[in-house]
């Protein structure tokens, strides 16, 4: 005779004793206890009741920490006479008595029906998967969502039951469509769950997925297209395109302010259309030129679609845009020229608003900015900024960390309100207006030697002037304004590094290179030890210009290369 013990956990055990009973096999002495709970059961803790001498429990499935592990084995699932969507469950924790028990009459695991969690796609029937399509025509009820075309529903024996959600008209809350599912299998009914595009983009399919598993209904999820997928074929959009965009990222879109921003060559905003412009803000705000192309698609793959293109900066200056259902895609391959061979670039700035050049650009900073603590003598110069009469920016970096540094010893603008400043070109002065300060580059072709002309021009002699910088310092600047009869001091805050996730190109695949700084190009070379005989260089100073051809000249580097000295 074999003695087995069932621990009840919070069940009330005689509900379930009869029908326990009867489907104990023969020569088996059954023995019950019974311990309140009032919280989730994790595996150790049911395996120390095994150590107790509990053979089996009986629990309700929310009292199991889900997903069910491997070790512990459900004999038998019952309806719960106080909570329909609360299955209760036999587990065995004994492996040596999973046979105590034939078969439960009653297992909820052979009355239920199946649920299938499938994408209807962008909105066109005709792309519809085939296994879909079958499943449409087997359904005995469909809950489906704001299918773009659902009179197409209309055709099949199905009940049809309406669960969409839409902005600003009645939606149905994700517990009931839980709950709404879960009832019908329940009913031994063959339950299709029909959602837009893809049920695992932006589409909860996972939710619904668990919340009938940890049920024990038998669920499987059908793949559909994804809206971004018919959108970009609508605009002729490649989501990637060789040596243009290697990288994707869906985003959702409804909350522009909060939702995060992630890294990709190419972006689509799903349930963006109300936040158009205030994603392109974002955007420019995060560092996107203005210049990058954004196609809107709405009601994709339908004959109602209609395409609009934009750059953001004409989509933040519009007033035309168009409504849901639409979806943005933000990246060079969203221009009409999309496919099309145009020049491509490599920048290496880090600032890719400051690329001018005809065609398009890979952006590949060769520069990352490490703060430094300062020095004695540093931290000296920084409590006593009022011993200068101005302070002169070469970079906007050296903007960035001595605001830093002025935030470090809780500061702020206000301490240098009787300084001079002075910008060396228009991406330090773009970085000056972030601090709330309006600095007109020095001189139009934003080099140091166009400072100096200027400051000689202008008679600016005499001045005690801060020249923050990097760890390297500043090469020609100091010499050149203490020959005018200043005295100047570099105050090293940072140090310019080469980036851990800088790209070794083909650089057979570009028409040019951009270097914007003579730190770029030390980086640069670096890595790149030749130069295909067609690549086009441009350069942005004297100086940077210089250390090109001084790279070109140490390498050995025979091919005939343009230089040109671009400003901006």
């Amino acid at each position: 005779m074999q003695n087995i013990h069932i621990k009840s956990l919070g069940i009330n055990f005689s509900d379930y004793r009869q029908y326990i009973n009867r489907s104990l096999s023969y020569n088996v002495s059954l023995s019950w206890s019974f311990q309140e709970v009032n919280c989730q059961w994790t595996v150790k803790e049911l395996m120390n009741l095994l150590v107790e001498g509990v053979d089996f429990v009986l629990v309700s499935q929310s009292q199991l920490i889900y997903p069910f592990p491997d070790q512990l084995q459900v004999i038998g699932v019952f309806r719960n006479g106080h909570d329909a969507f609360d299955p209760i469950v036999l587990l065995a924790l004994n492996p040596n008595y999973d046979e105590v028990f034939k078969a439960f009459d009653n297992d909820l695991r052979k009355q239920q029906g199946r649920v299938d969690i499938a994408g209807f796609g962008p909105g066109d029937p005709d792309l519809l998967t085939v296994k879909t399509h079958c499943l449409i025509q087997e359904a005995d009820v469909i809950y489906y969502d704001d299918l773009l075309d659902n009179t197409y529903l209309d055709q099949f024996a199905a009940e049809k039951v309406y669960v969409g959600k839409r902005k600003g008209q009645h939606s149905t809350l994700q517990d009931d469509i839980n709950r709404l599912l879960y009832a019908s299998a329940a009913e031994g009914k063959k339950v299709l769950r029909l959602k837009g595009g893809d049920p695992l983009v932006f589409g909860r399919g996972s939710e619904e997925y668990h919340y009938l598993k940890r049920r024990f209904v038998e669920v499987e999820i059908i793949p559909g297209i994804t809206s971004a997928l018919a959108a970009a074929s609508d605009a002729v959009a490649p989501l990637t395109e060789r040596g243009v965009s290697t990288s994707v990222a869906f985003v959702l879109g409804h909350d522009a302010e909060n939702n995060k921003l992630p890294k990709a060559d190419t972006l689509v905003f799903y349930m963006g259309a109300s936040q158009q412009k205030k994603w392109a803000q974002r955007l420019v705000q995060s560092g996107w030129a203005d210049s990058t192309p954004v196609a809107v698609v709405c009601n994709a793959s339908l004959p109602t679609k209609k395409v609009m293109r934009y750059t953001l900066g004409q989509l933040l200056a519009t007033k035309v845009v168009l409504p849901a259902p639409a979806l943005l895609i933000v990246g060079q391959t969203a221009s009409t020229g999309a496919g099309v061979q145009k020049k491509k670039w490599l920048y290496t700035g880090t600032d890719i608003n400051f690329f001018k050049e005809e065609g398009f650009a890979v952006h590949n900073p060769m520069v990352a900015i490490q703060p430094l603590e300062p020095s004695a003598k540093g931290q000296e110069v920084m409590d006593n900024l009022v011993a200068f009469d101005r302070i002169v920016f070469a970079s906007p970096f050296a903007v960035r960390e001595f605001f830093a540094a002025i935030d470090a010893q809780d500061s702020d603008v206000r301490i240098i309100a009787n300084h001079q400043l002075t910008s060396i070109g228009a991406s330090t002065s773009a970085e000056l207006k972030k601090h709330g300060l309006v600095v007109v580059p020095e001189s139009s072709c934003n080099s140091a030697e166009g400072l100096i002309k200027s400051f000689k021009s202008k008679g600016v002699t005499g001045e005690s002037i801060l020249l923050p910088c990097s760890d390297k310092g500043l090469s020609k600047l100091p010499a050149g304004l203490k020959k005018l009869g200043n005295f100047t001091y570099q105050l090293k805050l940072y140090r310019a590094v080469r980036p851990e996730n800088v790209v070794r190109h083909n650089l057979d695949h570009f028409f040019g290179i951009v270097f914007s700084s003579p730190t770029a190009v030390h980086h640069f070379f670096q890595l790149h030890k030749s130069f295909p005989s067609s690549l086009k260089i441009v350069v942005r100073g004297k100086y940077t210009k210089e250390l090109v051809m001084y790279y070109l000249k140490t390498l050995k580097l025979t091919q005939v290369i343009t230089v040109e000295e671009q400003v901006w």
